[in-house]
């Protein structure tokens, strides 16, 4: 038998409050900002050690890096199509490939931190965070020189992969 508390001004532990749910939801540009930048900072750190260590094949350190390498992939081939639509093809996949990787490396080291940022500045009914969005793009900028400098100067091309 169920019984109900008979003060509806007690919580009796079962009922989720207003201010818990509106408590909840104004927390969640934290725990994004938060969990990006903590993916950012991570990736920057192990990139440059990723092709140091080994576990036979595989670069246990590179699987961080999987989130970016899947987006480059998926950036890359809608590059690869507009290239293609457009008419600057220049005949061979591989001129036009090594044409817009460059473009790709730098829209997906760009992208999802502004469309966290961009998203972030948009919902008026949150207060601004700048703390946060400072944090965040600080982290995202690190990662991005760290990539692409990783990009250029290592053999190990984590991000040529092609997985659509």
């Amino acid at each position: 038998m169920v019984t109900r508390n008979p003060n509806p001004y007690e919580p009796d532990g079962s009922a989720e409050t207003i201010a818990d749910r509106t408590a909840t939801w104004r927390q969640w540009p934290v725990i994004a900002c938060v969990g990006v930048s903590v993916y950012y900072v991570v990736s920057a750190l192990t990139l440059p050690f990723v092709n140091k260590l080994w576990c036979g094949e595989l670069a246990p350190l590179a699987i961080c890096q999987l989130p970016k390498s899947f987006l480059k992939s998926v950036i890359h081939q809608v590059l690869m199509t507009m290239v293609n639509s457009f008419g600057l093809s220049r005949g061979s996949f591989s001129p036009d490939y090594s044409a817009t990787h460059g473009w790709a490396m730098g829209i997906m080291a760009a992208v999802p931190a502004l469309s966290l940022i961009i998203t972030l500045l948009l919902i008026c009914s949150l207060p601004p965070r700048p703390r946060l969005i400072a944090a965040l793009r600080i982290c995202a900028s690190i990662d991005a020189v760290v990539t692409l400098w990783f990009d250029n100067v290592s053999n190990l091309k984590l991000y040529n992969a092609v997985y659509v």
